[in-house]
């Protein structure tokens, strides 16, 4: 159906062409061919409205046509010939510019320091991404090397896996051509001994491969010492533990499996210092089949065991292909470990491994990093944005100091165009200023705060040109952004109106109201978010762990006879209260598993294997049925279910319920109320409690006095360092399981708590340059004012009335804003973040409107102190 230009256009607008194209053409196009181009583009416009019978088909079309004659052989030839030797006229736009902030220091400090903060932070961000895309993409033969995962419906809902069977690296090998190399993965916990340096440490098995595969150059020794199952290979770090800055290639070292196991390892190679940007590294390296030594129940072709890795180095590009290859393994696993489910294997390319890791279970390499990712650029983009903003606004409001050189630079024959250029060229000039100083906030005082606050390695590497690329393009941006509209705006005066002081000018332009209206709702933002942290932080300090975990000491155990003799040791301490064992602990370790019910539902649970006594020395609350007795042989096959997984699988009488685990039949025979086996940043797991046989007990945990609990620890201690003088201590207070936790919660908080305050601070100082430009422009009015007796709340009313509906306004913008941009980022952060309400962003609104009074109040004593005579013989243009 055609457009009928009764139905849609009203005669007075649309039955004429748009203005726009056609003043844009003039800024280009020659005068001697403007009026016949009008003349021709106006009957055009008309024949089209005729033919097409639509003047909104018309409009289109001439807007089209109107800018498609921005040709060169039509276009002015000014630029070319005033151009051809440009440097006197940057040296006389960077003279000027010059004069223009040694005239004006008030406003010059706060442009150049709201931008050079700004900027100083947009390096830091830049360089935090640069960091996290450089992650692991050191390794010369990453473009070949793949992760083998799978996914599996463990519980009904998808999951990517990073661990492996143990026989899939073989099975690829052999059956799969395109695999050049396979490297498998595992690690365990072990103890390691060199003369009186013994430590607890993590040491991983490895194919030969790994040194060939991955990129880990040695600084002393051969990689192919791998080989040899007695040869040990370690980092810089670990080597300057043990040995400081010696070699130590061709020292014995005693590496403790088991109390029953031990081996001595040969030092064949020392790793080169490893480069920051990594995900993936080492502390100690052994061949992989000395698991056959370390585990005596290690079966390498099992397929219902898993692998910390399995990497593969493939020379195809059709992974694809390889994908569906790996189909037949899906078969042998599911006959193995039917109730893991497996749908599919994948292999995932290392150079996209650490952005993808975060949703990858267990991977070997984990994101942390995914929210600064996200909220890092959008922080940058904040300061940026408040940055220009307090520049457009008091170059707008301080060019009318500038009218005069205006109105000359035009009677001496600049255009508007060179008018625009000289403005935006003098602010490039300014933002390089602002450039060199952000440059210099950023190395010494951003970078080495953000460095020690995160322990993120970030540098500003200023040989590599990708960060010259990013300064050049981050000037450009940032004076033409913030100086475009001024440019704009203040070159569209003619020379004429200026000279007979007739323009009223900045005072009351619309686009200034709202570019602080948007500075003020950032910064109400940013206050609420600081806010708000600080007191969710509150909230996660004082938050149920679900138990008591006050006044509870715990010590790991290597085994039952370890158990029994501190066991022994503390139960007749006066300050031990009661004293349990298990081969799991809340906080520390769980076993996972997958409990299937009598009706063949999965779900995927935490498992804690513990004594008798465990549950009422933990003080975790039974909520229905009987706990598990410590001398019942019957309880063998009892187990304790929490609330969440009686939700999760729908169980109405869930008391004498049967479940399988691990082919075990086990009977429900209590509820235990939820609590937190994991920090808060995870949900409430579904978990079970079983009854542990003695001889799993890897953990002694003791109920203490209210108070005693340090003297406690130092006897415990003592006595572990009496009975087992080469195994080192493992253990500490069950509250400060969690430490790492509540130190990230106060990192977060604190962080925030600066960027509010930047935010702050530059919005401050951009609204005390803004008023104070406008009480500067007005001394005659309030010269005049005093003179007719106008006193204090007079004078107040005047400045104030400027502001008083713009900050209601953006404060009625603010608080919705405020609101839902936190609650999105505590939603982020946290998996049980404090319920919120508005009172974070009232705080934000009374502390702005706190510094809001507070500027308009020094610029109210301003004009009370002056002199009348004074103000009306000053000169403002």
């Amino acid at each position: 159906m055609k457009d009928s230009p009764n139905k849609s256009d009203h005669p007075s607008q649309k039955t004429s062409p748009p203005k726009w194209p056609l003043n844009l053409l003039r800024l280009f196009i020659r005068k001697e061919y403007l009026e016949e181009i009008e003349g021709d583009m106006e009957e055009l416009f008309h024949e089209w409205a005729a033919q097409r019978g639509s003047y909104a088909r018309a409009r289109r079309q001439y807007i089209w046509e109107t800018l498609r004659l921005a040709r060169p052989i039509l276009m002015k030839h000014f630029s070319l010939t005033r151009l051809r030797n440009p440097s006197p006229m940057f040296t006389n736009y960077y003279k000027t510019s010059f004069r223009s902030l040694t005239r004006h220091p008030l406003t010059a400090f706060i442009n150049v320091f709201g931008l050079s903060v700004a900027i100083g932070i947009c390096l830091l961000v830049y360089s935090f991404m640069a960091y996290d895309q450089r992650i692991d993409q050191f390794h010369e033969n990453k473009s070949s090397i793949y992760l083998a995962t799978f996914n599996a419906s463990r519980d009904g809902n998808a999951q990517q896996y990073g661990l492996t069977p143990r026989p899939l690296g073989e099975a690829l090998k052999h059956d799969l051509p395109q695999v050049k190399e396979v490297c498998r993965i595992d690690e365990s916990n072990i103890v390691l001994k060199y003369r009186d340096n013994v430590f607890h440490e993590r040491v991983r098995y490895v194919d030969p491969s790994f040194l060939q595969m991955f990129t880990f150059p040695l600084k002393w020794g051969v990689a192919s010492s791998l080989t040899d199952l007695n040869s040990l290979v370690m980092s810089e770090d670990m080597s300057t533990k043990y040995f400081g800055d010696e070699n130590p290639v061709g020292q014995t070292m005693t590496m403790i499996f088991s109390d029953s196991i031990k081996k001595d390892f040969i030092v064949a190679g020392v790793a080169s210092e490893f480069p920051k940007e990594r995900d993936l590294d080492f502390g100690l390296l052994i061949n992989y089949d000395n698991l056959k030594t370390a585990s005596a129940a290690f079966k390498p072709d099992d397929w219902s065991q898993f692998l910390r890795a399995t990497w593969v180095q493939i020379e195809t590009k059709d992974l694809n292909a390889v994908n569906d290859q790996m189909k037949k393994y899906q078969t042998i696993q599911h006959a193995a470990l039917p109730e893991w489910n497996i749908t599919s294997f994948k292999l995932e390319p290392l150079t996209s491994l650490h952005e993808r890791s975060s949703g990858i279970r267990d991977a070997i390499v984990q994101d942390f990093n995914v929210e600064g990712r996200i909220g890092m650029p959008i922080i940058a983009i904040f300061m940026i944005v408040l940055a220009c903003f307090n520049y457009i606004n008091i170059a707008i409001v301080s060019a009318a100091k500038r009218l005069k050189e205006i109105g000359v630079r035009k009677v001496i024959g600049a255009n508007r165009l060179r008018v625009i250029f000289q403005f935006l060229t003098e602010n490039i000039f300014v933002t390089l200023f602002a450039l060199m100083i952000g440059v210099a906030l950023c190395y010494f005082i951003f970078m080495p705060w953000f460095v020690q606050f995160t322990g993120w390695p970030l540098e500003l590497n200023f040989l590599n040109k990708g960060i010259w690329m990013f300064l050049i393009g981050l000037v450009l941006f940032t004076g033409v952004v913030s100086g475009i509209y001024p440019a704009f705006y203040i070159s569209q005066f003619d020379a004429v109106r200026i000279f007979k002081g007739s323009l009223q000018f900045g005072r009351k332009n619309p686009l200034t109201r709202i570019f602080l209206g948007v500075q003020i709702v950032l910064a109400c933002m940013t206050i609420t978010a600081g806010v708000v942290l600080t007191q969710n932080n509150r909230f996660q300090h004082e938050r149920s762990w679900g138990y008591n975990q006050k006044d509870m000491l715990y010590v790991k155990v290597p085994n039952r006879q370890a158990y029994d003799r501190m066991q022994a040791a503390m139960i007749s301490h006066p300050d031990v209260v009661a004293v349990t064992g298990s081969a799991d602990h809340v906080g520390k370790a769980a076993t996972t598993s997958i409990i299937r019910t009598s009706t063949n539902q999965q779900l995927e649970t935490d498992r804690f294997a513990v004594d008798g006594n465990y549950l009422e020395t933990m003080g975790l609350q039974l909520l229905q049925g009987a706990s598990l007795r410590e001398d019942s042989e019957s309880d063998a096959h009892a187990v304790l279910v929490n609330e969440l997984l009686v939700k999760e699988l729908g169980l109405k009488s869930p008391i004498g319920e049967y479940f399988t685990i691990d082919s075990v039949r086990y009977e429900v025979t209590g509820i235990v109320k939820d609590f937190h086996s994991r920090d808060f940043f995870s949900k409430v797991r579904p978990a079970v409690f079983t009854k542990a046989p003695k001889e799993d007990y890897h953990f002694l945990t003791m109920r203490l006095r209210a108070g005693a609990d340090n003297n406690a620890l130092q006897s415990l201690q003592k006595q572990w360092a009496s009975l087992y003088p080469e195994i080192p201590f493992q253990g500490g207070h069950q509250q400060d399981v969690w430490t790492s936790y509540f130190e990230s919660v106060d990192r977060s908080q604190e962080f925030t708590n600066v960027v509010a305050a930047v935010a702050v601070l530059l919005a401050s100082l951009g609204l005390y340059g803004l008023v104070t430009l406008n009480v500067s422009g007005r001394v005659k009015e309030f010269s005049i004012r005093k003179t007719l007796g106008a006193g204090l709340s007079g004078i107040s009313g005047v400045i104030m009335k400027q502001y008083l509906a713009l900050t209601l306004v953006s404060m009625t913008l603010g608080i919705p804003a405020s609101y839902l941009f936190t609650k999105a980022y505590l939603n982020m952060l946290f998996a049980y973040p404090m319920p919120m309400d508005y009172s974070g962003s009232l705080i934000a609104v009374v502390i702005l409107i706190g510094v809001l009074l507070m500027v308009i109040s020094t610029q109210i004593r301003k004009v009370l102190k002056l002199n009348p005579v004074e103000g009306l013989k000053a000169d403002q243009g």
